[in-house]
């Protein structure tokens, strides 16, 4: 994702933070997250599981006790995307956890129906 694709969520009149598990250190992401009442998680299908550097981050909140959020998941992946699957399943372990059921699959590259995804996720994120 990038910036742009951010942009819904800040348009639906939502502070923005976005950070890149793959270039910002877990303990800084960590500390981020007990900042924001609502979260989006978006990872690559890896090995038919998440991108390792997401699965870290989840296994740190997890052992940070981050609970009562809202979570939104994004997932990609070519022929069979599952990192949402496999993030819900740590959320679920986490307390007051609520994990939008809404989630926005991408296939390999983003494309008009998944910005039109965004959106929706956007606002049922600000309400």
């Amino acid at each position: 994702l990038s910036l742009h694709d951010a942009l819904p969520i800040s348009e639906a009149g939502q502070k923005v933070a976005l950070y890149d598990v793959s270039a910002v250190h877990p303990s800084y992401l960590v500390a981020e997250a007990f900042r924001y009442s609502h979260l989006v998680l978006a990872s690559t299908t890896y090995n038919a599981g998440i991108f390792v550097n997401m699965e870290q981050f989840l296994r740190q909140l997890v052992h940070h006790n981050l609970q009562n959020r809202t979570v939104a998941l994004v997932e990609n992946g070519t022929w069979a995307p599952m990192a949402a699957k496999h993030m819900r399943a740590v959320l679920d372990t986490m307390k007051n956890m609520q994990t939008l059921e809404r989630q926005v699959t991408i296939r390999s590259a983003m494309n008009a129906k998944n910005r039109e995804e965004l959106a929706e996720l956007a606002q049922a994120l600000a309400l």
